[in-house]
């Protein structure tokens, strides 16, 4: 059902243009290493829909401030690879044409919880993120600037709504638009809005499974949408610290 939906909206947009459509699969953790601090690690392989070609891998390491059961804190980097191809998210360019992107991003991050009980409940989460990027503007090898520097600022606002009380099982559905905007007045404000839904599975205390559907778009000038992007989303969760405590 999540294909077809996405095959769908791929087909009703193919006449605007710069639709295309990709699967990603992603490992999002933070391990624990003491009460208030945890390392942060990030994985993700995005490739065609149709899984025949590969697109771009992520790398995200970085380190996490637990303030409290509300708050928290990130500082990262994120390392990017693009591979271009013919009729992929990245195209039409010629396949053997990399690409790299290196980010440094701050964020915070607030959850409010919408019943004052004990167990799973429904959740809104504001996320606030600044970003410095460094994007290579031309193929390895070529004789291009080798980069490019640029900022821009993100804000997230999630719902997350269990299906039950249980903190280690269950299921549970989630949604949340991210919004972009450029920090440079020479760009225009909004660079991209991005909107996701998923439904989400606990395998314990520290681990989730979540499969998705995203949807990104990023304008272009004179208010004509540019780019979009229809992905099947697959998310692995975990907050498994790296050594389990003695008690």
């Amino acid at each position: 059902m999540l294909a077809t939906l996405i095959f769908l909206s791929d087909t009703s947009a193919a006449q605007m243009g710069g639709t295309s459509r990709s699967a990603w699969f992603s490992y999002f953790g933070d391990q624990p290493i003491s009460t208030h601090w945890a390392i942060h690690a990030e994985g993700s392989c995005r490739r065609t829909f149709d899984l025949s070609q590969f697109e771009q891998v992520e790398l995200r390491p970085g380190l996490t401030l637990l303030e409290n059961r509300s708050h928290q804190s990130l500082v990262a980097y994120t390392f990017f690879r693009t591979h271009a191809t013919d009729d992929g998210s990245f195209g039409p360019t010629p396949a053997d044409q990399r690409q790299v992107e290196k980010r440094l991003f701050e964020q915070h991050q607030i959850a409010l919880r919408l019943r004052n009980r004990e167990g799973s409940v429904p959740e809104l989460i504001q996320r606030f993120r600044i970003e410095q990027r460094w994007r290579a503007t031309g193929p390895n090898g070529g004789e291009f600037e080798p980069t490019a520097f640029s900022q821009r600022a993100r804000y997230r606002l999630t719902a997350k709504i269990p299906f039950s009380n249980s903190t280690s099982t269950g299921h549970y559905f989630v949604a949340y638009n991210e919004v972009y905007t450029n920090a440079s007045l020479k760009r225009d404000l909004l660079n991209a809005d991005v909107t996701y839904g998923a439904l989400g599975t606990r395998m314990g205390r520290d681990w989730a499974l979540e499969v998705g559907y995203q949807f990104r778009f990023a304008p272009t000038s004179l208010g004509v949408t540019g780019p979009q992007d229809h992905s099947l989303q697959v998310y692995l969760l975990s907050t498994a610290p790296f050594r389990h405590r003695r008690h």
